[in-house]
């Protein structure tokens, strides 16, 4: 990954919790007001950069947060128990902790840089009509996925999406829905302006976006995240249409996708979700019912390393004998969308079609991920709606594991009460606090 120069750095700070924004100050590199006026092409490219690197800037901590609540995984930090009581919901969830403003904040500052890229081309006289329409596309994709994750942990407490103009915040969605139909608009209108792009990009990108990198190939990434968008939106057809016209390919690489990238360089990141095996102390490990609920022979166990010894994680009363192990190297990438994701939201969409021609697609699908992932035989059960949505969780639960969706799949299906508690003191969190820092100010 590129290193974020001072400049990409105070322009991404400048987000606070409750949206405010300050005039970052740096000597050696353009004014803030300087980029929104036409601005250079190295100017927005550096912009480019920090929108990719907002993307991947506090990951693990979201990941976690969403594992430790879906019950895919325990996160022991010894330094703060938070992990092992307020997310495995022992109480009043903090509205000022590290799992409320922090992950706001983050979301938000991504959001910030990818609204200062678009003010920036929309002021520039530097750009063809082609190449503006590939920067905005762009920011947009972001800006939607920024503000998709922001509400991944909202939920129901809904999120703000018009924040371009900090003297007048853009008020709070009134519930997930209002929220998530903001975002496949944000994400239509990044649909159009790749049509609209050309046949190159004026930027260069990580290599995490190999085989997306231009806008004919950046458009399947868009649809991508329309088809996951629409999904949670209850839209069943609507993902069928857009995951077909992604880089869905169900007899190719489950892996094929687009990607974060980390490097252990100086001055890079590597990934947060990686942990050695058998660490003691801080580490993540594997919730207890994952490794029994699956199936014999299930290939995706993999994702679990039996450990030396258990691990304690709550003072005697719990212990975890599985070590998390889907990242299994500190610069392993990871996926913003990927082939065997695509594959399972089109089973999904089939299943709630409900008509015997949908079901029996959904079951050839559902037959891919089994045998080529989880190196198992056909499904052998019952054709029916209901059943079929059981075995679409399941492989879900297995093929996505400790990628930041089951906590999510569970609320939907409004099964979070099937989710494990390992303590009787514990509960199922539905979703966090908004942060104190929006707490009355403008729109909260």
């Amino acid at each position: 990954m590129k290193k974020i120069n001072q400049y990409i750095i105070a322009l991404i700070a400048v987000f606070t919790f409750s949206c405010e924004l300050d005039e970052p100050v740096d000597l050696n590199n353009p004014s803030f007001g300087g980029v929104l006026n036409d601005a250079s092409i190295g100017q927005l490219n550096e912009l480019v950069t920090g929108v990719v690197a907002r993307a991947s800037t506090g990951m693990g901590n979201y990941h976690d947060i969403v594992g430790v609540i879906g019950r895919e995984i325990y996160r022991i930090d010894v330094s703060d128990p938070r992990w092992v009581g307020d997310l495995l919901g022992t109480g009043n969830l903090d509205n000022s902790a590290f799992y409320t403003g922090t992950n706001f904040s983050t979301r938000y500052n991504g959001v910030k840089t990818a609204n200062t890229l678009i003010g920036a081309v929309e002021n520039t006289t530097v750009l063809t009509d082609e190449e503006a329409q590939g920067y905005l596309a762009f920011a947009k994709t972001f800006k939607a996925h920024a503000l998709l994750f922001a509400l991944n942990h909202q939920y129901d407490n809904g999120i703000r999406v018009d924040v371009e103009d900090p003297n007048a915040l853009g008020p709070y969605t009134s519930n997930a829905a209002e929220g998530y139909d903001a975002i496949a608009a944000i994400l239509a209108e990044a649909a159009t302006h790749i049509e609209n792009a050309g046949t190159s990009f004026a930027f260069g990108l990580t290599s995490g976006f190999d085989g997306f990198d231009t806008p004919a190939t950046f458009a399947g990434f868009i649809k991508a995240l329309q088809a996951r968008v629409a999904l949670y939106q209850e839209n069943y057809a609507d993902a069928v249409t857009f995951v077909d016209q992604s880089f869905l390919d169900e007899t190719g690489n489950f892996d094929l996708g687009v990607y974060r990238v980390f490097a252990n360089a100086s001055g890079d990141r590597v990934n947060a979700l990686f942990f050695p095996n058998n660490t003691n102390g801080t580490t993540r490990l594997v919730q207890n019912d994952w490794v029994p609920d699956a199936e014999d022979g299930d290939l995706r166990l993999s994702k679990a390393s039996l450990r030396n010894s258990p691990q304690d994680v709550i003072s005697g009363q719990l212990v975890a004998n599985y070590d998390a192990w889907a990242v299994k190297d500190q610069t392993q990438p990871m996926a913003f969308i990927r082939n065997e994701e695509l594959i399972l939201i089109k089973a999904e969409a089939l299943i709630q079609d409900g008509s015997a021609a949908a079901l029996a697609e959904a079951v050839t699908l559902i037959d891919i991920i089994r045998v080529q992932s989880g190196g198992l035989g056909n499904y052998s059960g019952p054709v029916t709606q209901s059943d079929l949505i059981n075995e679409m969780l399941h492989q879900r639960r297995y093929s996505l594991f400790d990628e930041g969706h089951r906590w999510i799949d569970m609320r939907r299906y409004d099964r979070l009460d099937e989710l494990p508690l390992d303590l009787p003191n514990h509960s199922v969190i539905v979703q966090l606090p908004r942060p104190f820092n929006e707490i009355g100010v403008q729109g909260g």
